[in-house]
């Protein structure tokens, strides 16, 4: 899907090797989300956490241990306060990946805009900064709700966002909607110069997300989606479909 050796997708994950550096990317993860559905008086059982690590057990069985993971935002969902289960999911969720990263690793929390009160949970946390952006050599790091001036910088290659929770609507020729899928978009951006973009999916398994020719995705560049090529996830596993380009499904 996209011309980079050093680039791999891992189900709902991104795997880069950079400079001899492992990086595991990771898109939306709201968590608390189940306590926001009780608290409105919706009855679910909270199991998104503990289906999240095993997912991330099956996706370290296959990168090992690495030197960064980045996470591209909304790590938690309420926007205006902290949620006892968004204090206790988020909490867990760096525990366990802090065993899951080399010796002098870090966590990289890209803030997104559902993070607006995140430093109190992440306060005196080793090996864990949080950042509106991360730039590592030619890769941009962002969430996707806001443009910055140096996401333009002359060596940055490649951007990859989170926020647009892209999936894919797959349809039979008299339009009836018959799956949708969890899908990374890759694709590039125009100004004055070309840069690769890849879109993740969201790691936020309660909804599928939003198919770009339906929905805004909330961005504040202006993409060509119709020229992107989608990767499909394929439900729970960890392959990533090549479905083509989008224009075309």
């Amino acid at each position: 899907m996209i011309d980079k050796e050093n680039i791999k997708f891992i189900g709902k994950c991104l795997f880069i090797e950079e400079r001899k550096e492992k990086i595991l990317v990771v898109g939306d993860l709201h968590l608390g989300y189940e306590e926001v559905l009780n608290s409105g008086g919706v009855l679910i059982s909270r199991e998104m956490f503990k289906e999240m690590i095993e997912y991330f057990e099956r996706v370290f069985d296959k990168t090992g241990k690495v030197d960064k993971i980045v996470l591209l935002g909304d790590v938690k969902h309420v926007f205006g306060n902290i949620m006892e289960q968004e204090w206790g999911d988020v909490l867990g969720l760096i525990r366990y990946l802090k065993k899951k990263l080399k010796e002098n690793g870090e966590i990289v929390i890209v803030k997104g805009n559902h993070d607006k009160i995140l430093e109190p949970i992440l306060r005196n946390r080793e090996r864990v900064v949080l950042k509106d952006y991360f730039i590592f050599h030619e890769f941009c790091f962002m969430h996707g709700d806001k443009d910055f001036f140096e996401n333009y910088e002359k060596k940055i290659r490649c951007w990859i966002v989170g926020h647009g929770h892209p999936a894919v609507n797959i349809r039979e020729p008299n339009g009836v909607k018959i799956e949708k899928y969890k899908c990374f978009l890759v694709g590039e951006y125009k100004k004055k110069r070309r840069i690769d973009v890849i879109i993740m999916p969201s790691f936020f398994a309660y909804t599928e997300g939003s198919d770009p020719r339906d929905n805004e995705m909330g961005f504040p560049w202006k993409f060509e989606f119709d020229r992107f090529v989608v990767g499909a996830v394929s439900g729970d596993g960890l392959e990533v479909l090549d479905f083509g380009i989008l224009k075309k499904l």
